[in-house]
């Protein structure tokens, strides 16, 4: 049964509807509604992007980190959720997060960029390398700044991070001589952690978790982890020495590596050892007249320790950045002056009878 007003009623209605809508759509839109009206827009989103730069440099970073929030939203509704496009505006918002100390927004954006990362690139080893190496490269430089319990948790999971890109470069045998970058970082790392007064006591199940908590199970002591460690660190030298001699069977290749190695003994109190390893590194330099600048650069003046690995061994792509890139090298520069330990400068006379005992002298 139709009702006394039929279709006459639904005009009716309609009518004053688009009436009801006309003062709200003649009012001038908010600063705010004038950014997300076009939101999903390239221009919206250089403006937004070029926006949160000019805040970052002002020191404005609560500013900021919403503008690439809503410069990130935009990428993702516009490219799609596993689109490579995100990963600048990602490491944008880490970087803020990071400088505003949000350790809940800063682990959140870095879980979802690896994430991301293994999705896109899990199928490109070397690719997927490089990424793997950033984020561990992103949870070094969050220990640089934290003083407690965490800062070892991050050392851990960067640690963690560089062993799955071990994994994934050895996937192909081509990628053999892209291995020494990384397994020198883990062997700074696990250096690193020795000094760590949080890591005494340490729990065997804690460096496997994922999570900044402790977790019950077997122990060991201060001076147990840090034999461990060393042997580790030892081995994984005397692999990328290993490497790097059948790559390039040259006096420079074997004893930067013989350098590294003394470096090694020197950081865990091993005098002698380390002594020795200078001095084979040292005369091999010298006994070759091509060798001028390599010397210059090991021992032509005291290097804090650990020092950085010699090169960058994989290049960046416009996307992923290198595995051993500069930042990482300014993150290892950042760490090591919590060390105080020096490389020596070497000199003719450095291995002379009474100098026996100037190694460890050399602190900052």
């Amino acid at each position: 049964m139709k009702g006394p007003c039929g279709s006459a009623c639904v005009v009716l209605l309609c009518v004053t509807a688009i009436a009801a809508m006309r003062p709200v759509l003649a009012q001038p839109p908010s600063p705010d509604s004038a950014i997300t009206t076009d939101h999903f827009t390239p221009g919206s989103q250089t403006r937004a992007l070029e926006s949160a730069e000019s805040m970052v440099q002002a020191g404005e970073l609560e500013a900021a980190n919403i503008a690439f929030r809503r410069a990130f939203e935009s990428i993702r509704a516009e490219r799609g959720l596993f689109h490579e496009a995100q990963i600048p505006v990602l490491q944008r918002l880490l970087t803020t997060n990071l400088a505003r100390r949000d350790w809940q927004q800063f682990n959140h954006y870095l879980d979802y960029h690896g994430a991301l990362t293994h999705r896109i690139s899990r199928h490109q080893p070397d690719r997927y390398a490089g990424a793997l190496a950033t984020g561990a490269d992103w949870h070094q430089r969050a220990a640089l700044v934290l003083d407690d319990e965490l800062r070892a948790w991050h050392l851990i999971r960067a640690r963690s991070l560089l062993w799955q890109a071990v994994s994934a470069l050895e996937q192909r045998p081509a990628n053999q001589a892209l291995l020494s970058p990384l397994l020198y970082r883990i062997a700074t790392l696990h250096y690193y952690l020795t000094t760590e007064s949080s890591m005494r006591g340490l729990t065997s199940l804690e460096t496997r978790t994922d999570q900044p908590l402790r977790v019950s199970g077997w122990s060991m002591s201060g001076s147990e982890y840090t034999r461990r460690s060393y042997a580790i660190g030892q081995e994984l030298l005397e692999r990328i020495y290993q490497l790097q001699t059948s790559a390039d069977n040259t006096n420079h290749s074997e004893a930067r590596i013989n350098t590294l190695l003394a470096d090694w003994q020197l950081m865990f109190g091993r005098e002698d050892l380390a002594r020795d390893y200078y001095r084979k590194a040292y005369r091999a330099l010298l006994a070759d007249s091509s060798a001028e600048p390599v010397l210059g650069q090991l021992f032509g003046q005291a290097v804090a320790l650990p020092a950085p690995y010699f090169s960058t061994m994989l290049p960046a792509t416009n996307d992923m950045p290198a595995l051993e890139s500069e930042s990482d090298t300014m993150t290892l520069s950042d760490m090591n002056t919590s060390t105080g330990l020096l490389r020596p400068q070497l000199t003719d006379d450095f291995f002379a009878e009474d100098r026996q005992h100037e190694l460890l002298q050399n602190i900052q």
